[in-house]
């Protein structure tokens, strides 16, 4: 505490004269003070409040279904694809030739690398994936390392007297080891057990994939183009069995046939080797010891259907679609066997909800009498449209075309609601009402976008929806998305039409059909003609 500094008192005055007193003033009377006013109270203000929008009204709009009986519509991924050069089919007029969005070729090791280690040479590679990008396809493919009686005609190569799906170096590496690869006929066959085979296979895929990743033709990159790819590697033609070359898995020679770790290996040098494609397995990968000329051990079965790669889980390929032999049924929606607790035919009979389903006929079908009910059971994305055996009938044109219709996706919307009146720098709404009411899912991304075009047909706004379409299940009612939009002050006041898309990401594919009327030329689905934006 500070003490405050003394304050000298002032000087004493003398008193006055004192001969006559002073007269006594009476002191003024008390003035009563006012009484106290007690002030108002404090008023509050009210908190400021921002102008509110004026709400959106939002208009209904809908869309005719078109009727499934009508031509189907083509559309990429989905359907008869064309099967190496060959479109047996008109799909889906009869008379009209149309190419379809899809191709699918298979080819051996040796067209890839020659006699030497490493001396990969992409050529009949890049001329595949070249024509398909001139025709506006997606190309799917398997790479065969064994095939019975083939020559150099299918590419193989040919030394030590007989014809071999893999590179000649590769041979003599086999040659050298305790256990060699063998020649029945004119067919060398790998062991599949051989370090050296299983690490250049791997190394083969790494160097192809790198390729596709870095390649690119008229301005397309091969990763774009790449559909799915077949997890082949061993067997007769890649297809897991060992048919021409003996009748049964007992007469290879000793320490050649396949064992677990191996079949491991061959996958994983499918999924390390292409991790970001789409994979599908033959379906003789389930056999689980089930037919003598096929004997692959359960554990593989149940290997393939619960190993993944980056892209997802690994679907399955069926080359006899059409065929009816009791032994297909046992591998599919009949395959009771099992490992680790897992009953095949659950996973199998699934695994068209997350990967696809595809294959080719088989050249003996009987007329294809069961090919479309086939599709619709196995709930498969596509399949080949060539290899029929003789030259396809009316009848069985008309079968090919009808299981062309059934399978894959077939996606519709069937309402929304939209504003016909939008201000510019305002929160706007679009409601849509989706169905998928194919057999399966689409397996690739799509943008499903909303568009401003003025008279001229010129895009002036993009939005783009949260609708998911890659693994949009099939389903028997539709169900919702709501987006969120605000169109800026850029676009200028003005009338445009408003529309809806469903357009590739990589701008390569064409747009997806809607499964409704209403489709304009540049493949767009108009909502409204007359939207006001100010």
């Amino acid at each position: 505490t500070t003490t405050p500094p003394t304050t000298t008192p002032p000087p004493t005055t003398n008193p006055p004269d004192t001969t006559t007193p002073p007269a006594t003033t009476p002191p003024p009377p008390t003035t009563t003070p006012p009484p106290t006013t007690t002030p108002p109270p404090t008023t509050t203000p009210p908190p400021s409040v921002p102008p509110t929008e004026t709400p959106v009204t939002l208009s209904p709009f809908s869309f005719t279904e078109i009727p499934y009986s009508n031509p189907d519509l083509v559309n990429p991924g989905r359907g008869a694809e064309q099967w190496h050069n060959a479109v047996e089919v008109n799909v889906p007029t009869e008379g009209v030739n149309t190419t379809p969005y899809d191709v699918y070729h298979r080819f051996v090791w040796t067209r890839l690398e020659g006699s030497t280690q490493g001396s990969y040479n992409w050529s009949y590679f890049d001329g595949l994936v070249n024509a398909a990008i001139q025709r506006k396809q997606k190309m799917s493919f398997g790479i065969m390392t064994s095939y019975p009686e083939g020559t150099t005609n299918e590419g193989l190569a040919s030394f030590d007297g007989g014809y071999a799906a893999y590179p000649q170096y590769l041979h003599n590496m086999m040659q050298q080891e305790s256990v060699k690869d063998w020649r029945t006929g004119s067919t060398w066959t790998p062991n599949y057990n051989s370090p050296n085979y299983l690490a250049r296979l791997l190394a083969l895929h790494q160097a192809l994939n790198s390729h596709i990743e870095s390649a690119s033709f008229n301005g397309v990159r091969y990763r774009d183009v790449i559909q799915y790819i077949d997890i082949r590697g061993y067997g007769s033609w890649g297809e897991w069995n060992s048919s021409s070359l003996v009748n049964h898995t007992d007469e290879y020679p000793a320490g050649t046939f396949p064992t677990v770790a191996t079949f491991k290996k061959i996958v994983d040098a499918h999924t390390k080797g292409f991790p970001n494609f789409p994979l599908v397995a033959m379906i003789a990968a389930f056999d689980a010891n089930w037919l003598g000329i096929v004997n692959n051990p359960p554990e593989i079965a149940h290997y393939i259907l619960t190993t993944r790669n980056n892209w997802g889980p690994i679907g399955w390929r069926r080359d006899q679609w059409g065929a009816t032999d009791s032994y297909l049924k046992d591998y599919l929606e009949f395959n009771n066997r099992s490992f680790n607790g897992v009953v095949f035919k659950n996973l199998i009979m699934e695994r068209w909800k997350t990967a696809p389903i595809t294959g080719e006929p088989a050249p003996f079908s009987n007329g294809m009498a069961d090919l479309e009910r086939q599709i619709k059971l196995y709930h498969a994305t596509s399949f080949g449209n060539g290899n029929y055996g003789n030259t396809p009938n009316g009848t069985v044109r008309e079968r090919v075309r009808a299981a062309s219709k059934a399978s894959g996706y077939r996606f519709k919307i069937t309402s929304g609601e939209a504003p016909k009146k939008i201000t510019r720098n305002s929160s706007f709404t679009i409601n849509t009402m989706w169905q998928n009411v194919g057999l399966a899912p689409t397996y690739e991304n799509w943008d499903v976008v909303f568009e401003l075009q003025n008279s001229s047909g010129n895009v002036v706004w993009t939005g783009k929806s949260k609708k998911v379409l890659k693994l949009f299940l099939p389903s028997t009612s539709a169900s919702k998305t709501t987006d969120n939009f605000t169109i800026p002050t850029s676009v200028l006041p003005g009338t445009y039409k408003l529309v809806v898309r469903i357009k590739d990401p990589n701008n390569y594919r064409p747009n997806i059909q809607l499964a409704v009327n209403g489709k304009n030329s540049d493949g767009s689905y108009t909502i409204f003609t007359g939207v006001e934006v100010k």
